[in-house]
């Protein structure tokens, strides 16, 4: 498989694997130190950070929703030696299916994913994970409620 191929490989299963709350496999797809940048979503400051810490903020959100779906389109990519890059479009649903929650149960978010790789040990990693929000509806306070609903 060419690395152009296992690069979109990676981002497909970094949608799977955001979805399925699979921890492990997440970590893996990530370099140790990563740069994240949700500033377009939630504000603040890009940050960088360890994997570990991403992967846990996710696992201190994430479980709160009954339902995840995240949908992200085929990569353009570019390889330069030991660095690659990525743009995606991505569509994000985020379900909590409560009673009081009936008719405001989904939060939809879309923009497109920029995507740094670094290859450590002959391995592509995601390096840098940057949400460029293009819109987002539907109940805004589903990440909070999310957040509480998971202890996180």
């Amino acid at each position: 498989m060419d690395d152009r191929s296992h690069l979109a490989d990676i981002i497909g299963s970094l949608a799977v694997h955001v979805d399925g709350q699979h921890w492990n496999e997440l970590l893996a797809l990530f370099a140790p130190r990563i740069h994240v940048d949700y500033t377009s979503l939630f504000g603040g400051d890009a940050q960088a950070m360890t994997r570990e810490e991403l992967i846990g903020g996710w696992r201190r959100l994430l479980p709160g929703f009954t339902r995840t779906c995240h949908v992200i389109g085929v990569p353009a990519v570019t390889v330069s030696g030991e660095a690659a890059h990525a743009a995606a479009s991505v569509v994000a649903w985020h379900f909590i299916k409560e009673p009081e929650l009936a008719g405001r149960d989904c939060w939809l978010v879309g923009g497109c994913y920029e995507i740094g790789f670094e290859k450590i040990d002959g391995a592509w990693h995601i390096a840098s994970l940057t949400l460029a929000r293009a819109w987002a509806e539907g109940n805004l306070d589903l990440p909070g409620i999310a957040g509480a609903r998971a202890g996180g």
